[in-house]
């Protein structure tokens, strides 16, 4: 199984955000919007992962991050094209981010002392909200990241990490998705 870790905002304010991006009108295709239901916050990719190995991560998992206290966050800012490679854009999040960041850091040492070697720099308190086109201006997405920095959210409150699953493509070669393999509550 191609497992990763991740958080699911609640559905309200992924509605909301999602909503910030399509306000900024298109003059064509120029961004492959991720649909409100898909948008997740991935913390770590563990890669292909057999079943025995999958209950070793979920017990290491759940003893770590039940000692991490829960956060308040919001969709606040934004920002496009990043780095070399990047066609995505993105969301920042604002409030505890300090918290979110002990989880992102948290998760990937949770996890080394099972032999999983993780990029502990990978996680960045971002959210996808679509990708460019080959129909992608300039103005557009200076108007898209313009309207995402103006942009801030419902707060709401972190009280799981997920353990999540990616779904295999489909025969025309779409992506397949992901589900929730198991979720473990913040304590703290």
């Amino acid at each position: 199984m191609q497992l990763f870790a991740a958080v699911l905002p609640p559905a309200s304010a992924t509605a909301e955000l999602a909503d910030a991006v399509a306000s900024v009108r298109p003059m064509g295709h120029e961004l492959d919007a991720v649909p409100p239901d898909e948008m997740h916050l991935p913390i770590t990719n563990f890669g292909n992962v057999a079943l025995a190995e999958t209950r070793s991560l979920t017990r290491a998992l759940q003893a770590d991050v039940a000692t991490w206290a829960p956060v308040s966050l919001q969709f606040a800012g934004g920002a496009a094209l990043e780095w070399r490679g990047d066609e995505s854009v993105w969301a920042k999040l604002d409030g505890d981010v300090d918290g979110l960041g002990v989880i992102g850091r948290g998760i990937p040492r949770s996890v080394q002392r099972l032999g999983f070697f993780v990029d502990r720099r990978q996680f960045r308190p971002w959210l996808a909200v679509g990708t460019i086109t080959d129909h992608t201006t300039a103005p557009y997405l200076q108007r898209l990241v313009d309207g995402l920095n103006a942009f801030a959210g419902q707060t709401w409150k972190l009280t799981e990490v997920l353990l999540m699953r990616r779904q295999p493509a489909d025969e025309s070669g779409r992506p397949g998705g992901f589900e929730t393999v198991e979720s473990f509550p913040l304590g703290g």
